[in-house]
């Protein structure tokens, strides 16, 4: 089965923010209360903990919020899957990315990572006879569990996983996640009006009109194309489709900015047409903006179909964004390692012995003993 992908993330955050100033009665020019989320909790979600020596701190929920953006394939042997059943079919998170939003910086960092990263995942049976943990591909992580919400919060202790962070609880490091199916990509697509893109490789094996050389603006297809396949299209790499995702992102987020910036009642048309539905494992309260008639994953929006998850509340992410709206937003950073062909014909992704870790600690940490870190070097860990 070909691997596919899922993109947009930048774009699906600036959605978020404006859709809530409109659905959630937030109004933006009178944003949440910057220092009373500040001073909400100051305790670390991280243990103080020692490694090379040297002594590290975790940084407190008031100083640094992590978001875990997961972009998932519902499907099964190319076969989209309406009702999940079994705890196989969830479907791969063939895209994750966790933010790092730095309030004491002022800056946002990006760690993608790469879908066939080779990790501990926890394992399932089909009945859902839990087994343990093995090492495989993190994209698989998604895929097990029986419901949307524990399909999640498998992907999100994989990461935590890689990164050293795991903690007992699921879920028990990351703060909130947003979750996109991969059938949103079209629909994302074209509620933007088409993103225009430079087409830098071939892509005839699949459509002869995106012409390598040109600069186009993609239609929905188009862009399940350019960001979903990788077979048949330059060195059909993972890198090389997980580089043309940034290039889409960018100008995604662009064409969001410029229709928003044309219309802002657009977040409404935006937010309703991708559909939103709040994790059934957190309490839906009053907060979250929508409606609280059904404390059990309700849906908020009344769209008939719905892309996007999240288990943080509407009024929670606009305090978290609006703080973050003037931050730096640095480049994305991957892991250092390389790819190689698996006993199991796979191509695998090997990180370097302790990246994730390293990562962690820069950026969520902070060194309390002297002498201890210095400046960075390179974006890869």
């Amino acid at each position: 089965m070909m691997r596919k992908i899922i993109f947009a993330v930048a774009a699906i955050l600036v959605i978020l923010v404006m859709g809530f100033f409109i659905f959630g009665g937030i109004e933006a020019e009178n944003p949440p209360d910057a220092a009373a989320a500040e001073s909400s909790t100051n305790v670390s979600f991280l243990e103080t903990r020692e490694h090379d020596g040297v002594i590290y701190e975790g940084r407190s929920s008031g100083a640094l919020t992590t978001v875990l953006l997961i972009g998932y394939d519902h499907r099964d042997q190319g076969e989209l899957i309406d009702t999940q059943e079994g705890f196989i079919h969830g479907g791969q998170s063939d895209f994750l990315l966790l933010l790092a939003i730095d309030h004491e910086n002022k800056l946002v960092r990006q760690l993608q990572i790469d879908r066939d990263t080779m990790t501990d995942i926890k394992f399932y049976s089909k009945k859902g006879a839990y087994y343990g943990t093995r090492k495989l591909q993190i994209c698989l992580s998604h895929a097990y569990g029986d419901t949307q919400e524990l399909n999640n919060r498998n992907a999100i202790w994989a990461v935590e996983n890689l990164l050293g962070i795991a903690g007992e609880r699921d879920g028990a490091k990351i703060d909130w996640y947003v979750s996109m199916d991969i059938t949103g990509i079209d629909r994302l697509n074209d509620l933007l009006g088409g993103v225009t893109v430079p087409i830098n490789d071939d892509f005839s094996y699949y459509d002869p009109t995106m012409v390598q050389g040109t600069t186009m603006t993609l239609n929905g297809a188009q862009a399940q194309i350019y960001c979903r396949q990788r077979y048949h299209i330059g060195d059909q790499s993972n890198k090389g489709r997980m580089a043309r995702q940034r290039v889409y992102m960018n100008a995604a987020t662009e064409k969001l900015r410029i229709r928003l910036a044309e219309d802002k009642s657009y977040a409404n048309e935006l937010l309703n047409g991708m559909g939103i539905v709040f994790d059934k494992t957190k309490m839906l309260d009053e907060s979250f903006g929508f409606t609280t008639t059904d404390h059990s994953g309700t849906p908020v929006t009344d769209t008939p179909t719905h892309y996007l998850m999240t288990d943080q509340s509407l009024d929670g992410i606009v305090a978290t964004l609006m703080r973050a709206m003037s931050y730096e937003v640095c480049e994305p950073e991957t892991l250092a390692g390389e790819h190689r062909l698996g006993t199991s014909g796979h191509i695998e992704f090997i990180a370097e012995k302790e990246a994730g870790l390293k990562w962690a600690l820069d950026a969520l940490y902070r060194p309390v003993n002297e002498n201890t870190i210095g400046e960075n070097e390179s974006n890869a860990f």
